[in-house]
């Protein structure tokens, strides 16, 4: 009996770390999505199939905090597919407006370091582009939006 307790203790602090790892996966997944489409419902919707997506490859619960590249690609996927396009919105700040007016590769570029926080390194790796062009792209973001914007946006604040 006390051994049947205890697994279920092991399974419960699992589950617990799990769900914390996909919480914290699925904020940034919906921050990158937002700032794509510019449209915060829409943004949820997308984010909810990609997790669905996800959730039905049956993934280990060990390794929930390496969900970010496919639910990026699953989000990426999902756009393309279903035509997504930017819209304008009361979602985003009217500083990050003229994102909207971007390809969509530049916008998910743009996304991903503002949105979701990540490096050059890391972006051209999930990406599968060099950090050069990742560069160049973010260049073209900040000439867009303003060197105060992308600064003041690229710290979270």
């Amino acid at each position: 009996m006390r051994l049947a307790f205890r697994q279920s203790d092991d399974d419960s602090a699992i589950e617990l770390r799990t769900i914390m790892a996909v919480e914290k996966v699925l904020r940034k997944v919906r921050a990158f999505t937002c700032l794509v489409t510019g449209n915060r419902a829409e943004a949820d919707e997308i984010v909810e199939d990609a997790l669905i997506l996800y959730l039905s490859t049956d993934p280990d619960p060990e390794e929930a905090e390496n969900s970010y590249r496919y639910l990026i690609a699953a989000v990426r996927r999902l756009m393309r597919t279903t035509g997504t396009r930017a819209r304008r919105g009361m979602d985003l700040e009217p500083a990050l407006m003229p994102l909207l007016n971007l390809p969509i590769e530049r916008r998910e570029i743009a996304a991903l370091h503002l949105g979701a926080g990540l490096g050059v390194e890391d972006m051209a790796a999930l990406l599968e582009i060099a950090p050069g062009d990742v560069l160049l792209e973010l260049a073209a973001v900040r000439a867009v939006i303003g060197p105060e914007t992308f600064d003041r946006a690229s710290l979270g604040l």
